[in-house]
């Protein structure tokens, strides 16, 4: 197939084009900066989704097209994120794709109201999703040795003294290993299948964050004490976790936002990766904390 990967010097994208190159697929990747294009891609379209330019010809005589654009540490991501969406749609559908690949999170329990992080990437989903064969795969939180959403909880657990938990803790997240994702991610792609518009990707579990937080400590062997807080606020908790990590207060609220519900796969979505079977839970920790960079300013 001819595929093409749009964010392919991102993490995500960077290992999906690898993989796709060594199953024997033809690979383009489109990024704006030609000298963090990965190594290996087949051929590299250097253009802007934010604009639009470049997008025609990267979809030129393409099979399938993988979208790996984020904004997460743009304090106006969600202007930018649909702007970017609304024209890979366009250009997408002028070029017929056949068909392409989202990669997004888990969505807020239904009747929940979506904090912002989740309005935005609900809004860009609807987006993409006007390409007719537009799939999009939806996972918890990536336990990899790049993870956003993991890094926190390793830099809090190895810098802070004590790790103070509201409310959240009982709230349970679907976590799954890397090579799980990337196995569901290419397997979306590549397959002659019909799996469906919106599948999600088993998980490797489902632990409350408080759980999550003990088998991180067992697996750093670094253990601290759990300070149980009757109350807080997105506000509140994202202040704390930006004094003793490297993300900004604002990707931090992102983070903190989303804790306010459960967050666990719909097992009805899950069949199209039957085949597919997640690392455990603490196999898969304990792989990422391996290879997860060490942290200088732990204590």
């Amino acid at each position: 197939m001819r595929v093409l990967v749009v964010g392919a010097s991102g993490y995500n994208g960077s290992r999906i084009a690898a993989h796709l190159r060594e199953q024997g697929h033809w690979v383009r990747g489109f990024v704006r900066d030609p000298a963090r294009a990965p190594a290996g891609l087949d051929h590299v379209v250097v253009g802007d989704v934010a604009t639009g330019v470049g997008l025609s010809e990267a979809l030129t005589s393409i099979d399938v097209a993988y979208y790996f654009v984020h904004s997460l540490d743009s304090t106006d991501q969600d202007d930018r994120d649909l702007t970017a969406a609304r024209h890979f749609a366009h250009a997408a559908n002028s070029a017929a794709l056949p068909r392409g690949v989202f990669f997004s999170t888990l969505p807020a329990p239904n009747g929940a109201p979506a904090p912002r992080y989740q309005r935005n990437r609900l809004a860009v989903e609807q987006e993409l999703l006007t390409v007719l064969g537009m799939i999009v795969v939806r996972a918890g939180m990536v336990l990899g040795d790049q993870s956003r959403g993991l890094r926190p909880y390793l830099q809090l657990i190895r810098r802070a003294p004590l790790i103070p938990m509201g409310p959240w803790r009982r709230h349970r997240m679907a976590v799954v290993d890397s090579a799980t994702t990337t196995a569901c991610l290419v397997h979306a792609g590549t397959t002659t299948e019909q799996i469906g518009r919106t599948v999600d990707i088993p998980a490797s579990g489902e632990p409350t964050h408080e759980q999550l937080v003990h088998v991180i400590m067992d697996a750093l062997n670094v253990h601290r004490p759990i300070v149980r807080v009757p109350w807080s606020t997105p506000t509140l908790d994202a202040f704390l976790a930006s004094r003793f990590t490297d993300d900004s207060f604002h990707f931090s609220r992102h983070l903190a936002s989303i804790n306010r519900f459960d967050y666990v796969v719909d097992s009805t979505r899950t069949k199209p990766f039957a085949h597919i079977t997640p690392l455990p839970l603490q196999a898969a920790l304990k792989m990422a904390v391996d290879n997860h960079p060490t942290d200088q300013n732990s204590r």
